[in-house]
């Protein structure tokens, strides 16, 4: 059984991550000239938000697991 402050530390690295996508997406939107560097801001915005996708399936089965 995963203990509580083990399931709260991977809904930190949740939000972390999803705050993470946000920050690079806001940055790839504020770029006017879609530059290479608003291009690999969105790259990163897509790698946390797939980071963030596996967390919450982690979460999942640690919850279906404390079932």
């Amino acid at each position: 059984m995963i203990s509580s402050a083990a399931r709260d530390r991977v809904i930190q690295v949740q939000e972390q991550l999803t705050t993470l996508q946000e920050q690079f997406e806001q940055q790839a939107q504020g770029d006017t000239l879609d530059s290479y560097e608003a291009a690999l801001n969105r790259g990163k915005a897509r790698a946390y938000q797939h980071a963030a996708n596996l967390v919450s399936g982690a979460l999942h089965d640690i919850d279906v697991k404390a079932l």
